[in-house]
C-alpha cells in the first residue's frame, strides 16, 4: 500500500484557518466618565438652624367619678384619640342612681310638707295677732282684763315659735336632701344613666385607671385626656438665633417617636430669658391635621430658617467637594469636557448651598460622579436636568 504525502502548502494554509478561527474581533474601549448634571439657577435660600424641643398641651382634663363603684366594660386603651361625648367606659351604678332617685323624692317631699307647713302654721299665727287686737280692744272699753291680753300675746308668740321651730326642721331636711343630690350630681358627671362616661374634651387618652370588672375610685382619675386642640411645641434658642426668628415665621417639624413631620409658623418668641439657661423660649404652633396621635412630653426637631437670600447661585450641596486649595465643582461644556471650577459659598440651606463666587447661572453642573473627574476629562452624560 502507498503513502499518501499531502503538498507542505497545503498543511501550513490549514494551520492558519485554524488559528483564524480561535482569534475575537478587538473592541473599542471606552474611557469616558459617565456623569449626571444639572443646570445651575438662581433661586432663594434660607440658612438651616435645627433645636430640640418639647411637645406640650394647651389643656389636659382628668375625668374623675367620685364613687367606689364596679367598671363593667372598658372601650379605649392609653394613647387612643377619643372626641368629646364619647364613652370612655361603663360603671355599675344601679345602687348610686337608686340613691339619687331616692333623695329627689325625699327632697320633693320636704319641700311639698314646707310648703303645706308654712301656710297651717302662718294662718294660725294670724289668727293669734287677730286674737291679741280683739283683746286689746276689748280691754281698753273695760270689757277684757290685762291678764286676758297678755295670755293672747302669750298665744301669738307661742304660735311665732312653733312656726319658725317647725319650718327651720323642714328647712333641715330639704337641705341635708339638696346637699346629697348635689354630691351624687357631681359623682355622676359625665355618666349618663346607663353608667357610660364620657369623655369631656377631644383628644389623646394620657392614662387610663379603669379596667373591666375592677372598682374605679374617688382618689385616682377614671382617665386623662390630653386636648389636641391647642396642641404647640416648645423650645429654647440662644441669644444669636432669637434675634433671628419672629412670630409667623417658617418652620419644620419632625416627631420621630410619632413618625410626624410638618411645617407650621411660630407663635411667640420670649424677649427675656430663662433666669436659670439664660435661653429663650419659641412656640411653635402644631396644625390641626397633624396633632392626632401626638402626646405632650414628646421630644421634636425644629428647623429655623433665618438669613434668607433670593436670586442668588444655589447648587446641590452634594456637588461641592473640598480640597487643598478650597472649595470646588466641576462643569461639563459643549465637547463634554469636564472643568474644575473653584467656588465660595454662603448659606447652607436644605440640600443645597448658595454660590457667592465661580458660577453665575446656566453652566451644566456635575452632581453626580465629580468624585471621578480630573481636569479635562472626557464625560458621557447618561442624565441630564438641562
Amino acid at each position: 500500500m502507498k503513502k499518501r504525502i499531502l503538498p507542505l502548502s497545503l498543511v501550513l494554509a490549514f494551520l492558519l484557518l485554524l488559528c483564524s478561527c480561535g482569534e475575537e474581533t478587538p473592541q473599542e474601549v471606552d474611557n469616558t466618565t459617565p456623569v449626571e448634571i444639572a443646570m445651575v439657577e438662581k433661586g432663594s435660600i434660607s440658612a438651616e438652624n435645627q433645636v430640640s424641643g418639647q411637645v406640650s398641651s394647651g389643656d389636659q382634663q382628668s375625668v374623675f367619678v367620685a364613687l367606689s363603684v364596679r367598671c363593667t366594660n372598658v372601650y379605649v386603651e392609653v394613647g387612643d384619640y377619643v372626641t368629646a361625648g364619647q364613652t370612655i367606659c361603663t360603671l355599675d351604678l344601679a345602687s348610686t342612681w337608686a340613691n339619687y332617685e331616692t333623695a329627689v323624692k325625699g327632697y320633693q317631699a320636704a319641700q311639698k310638707s314646707y310648703n303645706d307647713q308654712s301656710a297651717v302654721l302662718s294662718q294660725q299665727v294670724a289668727m293669734a295677732e287677730k286674737n291679741v287686737e280683739d283683746t286689746q280692744a276689748l280691754f281698753e272699753i273695760g270689757a277684757a282684763s290685762q291678764l286676758e291680753v297678755d295670755n293672747a300675746k302669750l298665744q301669738l308668740e307661742n304660735a311665732r315659735a312653733g312656726m319658725n321651730s317647725a319650718l327651720s326642721q323642714l328647712e333641715v331636711s330639704m337641705q341635708n336632701y339638696q346637699a346629697t343630690i348635689t354630691q351624687l350630681e357631681s359623682s355622676l358627671a359625665n355618666i349618663d344613666r346607663s353608667g357610660n362616661v364620657s369623655a369631656p374634651i377631644s383628644g389623646n387618652i394620657l392614662s387610663l385607671n379603669a379596667a373591666k370588672n375592677s372598682f374605679v375610685a374617688p382618689s385616682a382619675p377614671v382617665a386623662t385626656i390630653d386636648s389636641t386642640a391647642d396642641m404647640e411645641i416648645s423650645a429654647s434658642v440662644s441669644e444669636a438665633l432669637v434675634s433671628k426668628l419672629s412670630v409667623g415665621g417658617k418652620v419644620n417639624v419632625s416627631i420621630s417617636s410619632a413618625g410626624k413631620e410638618f411645617s407650621s409658623t411660630i407663635a411667640s418668641v420670649d424677649r427675656s430669658p430663662n433666669p436659670q439657661t439664660h435661653l429663650y423660649g419659641v412656640t411653635i404652633r402644631i396644625p390641626s391635621g397633624s396633632a392626632s396621635g401626638l402626646l405632650s412630653g414628646m421630644f421634636a426637631d425644629i428647623t429655623f430658617y433665618t438669613d434668607t437670600q433670593s436670586n442668588v447661585v444655589v447648587v446641590p450641596s452634594e456637588a461641592i467637594q473640598t480640597g487643598l486649595e478650597g472649595q470646588y465643582v466641576y462643569t461639563v461644556d459643549g465637547n463634554n469636557l469636564a472643568h474644575k471650577v473653584p467656588v465660595e459659598t454662603g448659606l447652607v440651606g436644605d440640600g443645597v448651598t448658595e454660590v457667592t463666587s465661580g458660577l453665575t447661572g446656566g453652566e451644566k453642573l456635575v452632581t453626580v460622579g465629580q468624585f471621578y473627574l480630573s481636569e479635562g476629562a472626557e464625560v458621557r452624560i447618561v442624565s441630564a436636568e438641562v
